[in-house]
């Protein structure tokens, strides 16, 4: 019995959200959702749960995330166009990529911490922005991107429509468990120590640099296999998939939903995603303005996003019933 509550307890969230997550075609387009938009979602939410891993475990804020989801995103359609169709082997070297990659610079940005170290991982997304648009050229495609990739296959099954939509929700499921593990293990609670307290844990002989490497490379792992996913569901690769602005949205979205809960960010990606392709058409040119309006209100009012709300929203709830 105790061994089925502890069940329960660990993994309540993701059973929840894979209940969410493969019933979306059926409710998503009752408030006007398309289709296509709902895999989207699925991808950004890995790389949402990947992002809070670094910034809500150990409170380094990167701005140059994008880095790891480009990467990822250039190799996959490299792998796709030149070598074979199949996703399997494009995703793998894909994210291989991208940790050889997140290695580097996590060494040499994790030297530095705060503004400091949000700049430099900035600088090193902008760098690569800049390789892709001049000189990988030839194999970027430059500002026109990185077309004529054939359909991306999955074995013998066309990755096109509800097969992209499950199979990235499967991955999605997958990669929010596996981070619920990374948050309940001793290797999440030394990631969160660095959070709280980075002097005290190293007066203590513990190495808080490797901690905070690991939660590094892990978190461009994630945005590595969204990044590659991004192309199964659509096959072109732009720019602006290493662009600022990219890593910028990633940070609104974990703010927006509640940085440090895993859940949250991925509730931000939904709702920035939705509010960007859906409600935007009813509020016209209008829609960024709103936007900002209402992310200011979070940061003012909700600093721990939508998370803290639904977590006040609770309270009232169990006060009332406690008062009666």
């Amino acid at each position: 019995m105790h061994n089925q509550q502890s069940f329960w307890q660990l993994n309540k969230a993701v059973i929840l959200f894979a209940l969410v997550a493969l019933t979306m075609p059926l409710w998503f387009p009752l408030i006007n959702g398309y289709s296509g938009l709902d895999t989207k979602i699925m991808i950004f939410c890995i790389f949402l749960v990947g992002f809070d891993i670094l910034l809500g475990f150990t409170g380094y804020l990167s701005f140059g995330h994008a880095a790891f989801f480009g990467i990822a995103a250039y190799s996959t359609g490299l792998m796709l166009k030149n070598f074979s169709d199949n996703i399997i082997p494009a995703i793998i070297v894909a994210v291989i990529a991208a940790t050889l990659v997140a290695i580097v610079i996590g060494l040499l940005t994790l030297k530095r911490t705060g503004i400091y170290f949000s700049i430099l991982t900035l600088a090193f997304a902008e760098m690569f922005h800049s390789m892709a648009m001049a000189m990988l050229q030839t194999w970027t495609g430059g500002e026109n991107g990185l077309t004529g990739m054939p359909t991306p296959m999955l074995f013998d099954i066309k990755m096109q429509g509800s097969a992209v939509f499950y199979f990235s929700a499967i991955m999605a499921i997958l990669m929010f468990y596996l981070a619920k593990r990374i948050e309940r293990s001793p290797v999440g609670l030394m990631m969160k120590a660095i959070k709280c307290n980075q002097t005290r844990l190293e007066y203590t002989g513990i190495n808080a640099r490797k901690y905070k490497l690991l939660a590094f490379v892990i978190s461009a792992m994630y945005a590595a296999v969204a990044g590659a996913l991004m192309v199964v569901y659509e096959p072109f690769v732009g720019h602006e998939f290493l662009g600022w602005h990219q890593s910028g949205e990633v940070v609104i979205m974990s703010v927006i939903g509640g940085v440090g809960t895993l859940v949250g960010p991925m509730i931000g990606a939904a709702f920035m995603l939705y509010f960007e392709n859906v409600l935007s058409v009813d509020l016209g040119e209008q829609w960024l303005l709103v936007l900002g309006l209402i992310f200011m209100f979070v940061v003012v009012f909700m600093p721990g996003g939508f998370m803290e709300a639904v977590e006040r929203i609770k309270k009232r709830f169990i006060t009332t019933a406690d008062s009666e």
